[in-house]
């Protein structure tokens, strides 16, 4: 039996590029991984049962249109084993949050499964199989801050030497990432300066930073969910200038690297209507507290 972790990510910018044949988007992204994470656990199962998926979060569906399930049936179609599995996916992450939660278990099966049957394989195997079973999934097989391209298997790694304590606060309606990349095509896009925001991440400049963090999927989002929106001014109102949708949403973060006013703003938030979580990126792999969960 093995236990994967598989960290949350949060977007600083992304810029969404044309529709291609294939259905996703091109698009240009800038990533950074954080602590806040799942536990994947994978372990032989009598031959005779299958495999099977299992989550201790009653409302993750478990069926085999789980992307954990996917990513199991894309390693065995490659890789040919025939041992049945019975894979516990450990719930901290929220879901449809835009933070790659569904993603980031998908990448760790793929991670898990060569470690487990010695498969060996090279990054480049790695990310074929994964970008068959979605977009985010090449991404966190490798949790490193990223710029991201094409439709998200072109990885290229950010120099960042600093890390920030998150604010992150999910309301309860969560949005489908297929449902905002569709309203966003029909809509005006935000769009980054990607290479600007990176020479900022990897100069330390704030100014730079704060510029050019661009979602061209948050006003979408917003329409579907004006409650993004209100999140977004409040943490503003708190003193926060690094603040954003993540991903397609609904999740808005907040950066700083004062640990207090992040601790003390997340009880701003602390109420039914709203998730909320307390923990840091992970870019430069420090050692330091994980993630305090606030609301569940």
């Amino acid at each position: 039996m093995i236990t994967i972790k598989a960290p949350a990510k949060i977007n600083l910018a992304i810029d969404v590029l044309d529709k291609r044949e294939d259905g996703y988007h091109n698009i240009d992204i800038v990533t950074l991984p954080l602590k806040l994470h799942d536990n994947i656990q994978i372990e032989m199962y009598p031959k005779k049962y299958g495999t099977y998926v299992t989550c201790d979060d009653m409302s993750v569906i478990c069926d085999e249109s789980n992307l954990v399930y996917v990513a199991y049936r894309a390693m065995k179609e490659k890789y040919h084993f025939d041992k049945s599995l019975r894979i516990k996916i450990f719930k901290r992450i929220p879901i449809e949050a835009g933070l790659a939660g569904g993603s980031a278990d998908a990448a760790a099966v793929i991670n898990g499964l060569n470690k487990m049957f010695k498969l060996k394989m090279s990054d480049k195997e790695k990310i074929d199989v994964a970008i068959t079973v979605g977009s985010d999934v090449p991404y966190c097989l490798f949790n490193k801050p990223m710029r991201l391209t094409d439709k998200g298997e072109v990885l290229e790694t950010i120099n960042v030497n600093t890390d920030w304590n998150v604010l992150l606060v999910q309301p309860s309606v969560g949005l489908s990432t297929k449902g905002v990349y569709q309203l966003a095509d029909t809509m005006e896009k935000d769009k980054p300066n990607i290479s600007e925001l990176i020479k900022g991440l990897e100069t330390n400049n704030d100014e730079l930073i704060e510029a050019n963090m661009k979602n061209g999927l948050q006003n979408a989002a917003i329409y579907a969910c004006p409650e993004i929106q209100n999140i977004i001014d409040k943490m503003r109102s708190l003193g926060f200038k690094k603040v954003m949708m993540s991903g397609s949403g609904s999740t808005v973060f907040a950066l700083s690297k004062d640990k207090e006013k992040v601790v003390s703003a997340a009880k701003e938030f602390n109420d039914d209507t709203h998730s909320v979580y307390v923990t840091e990126t992970d870019c430069v792999k420090k050692r330091s507290i994980f993630s305090k969960l606030l609301n569940r």
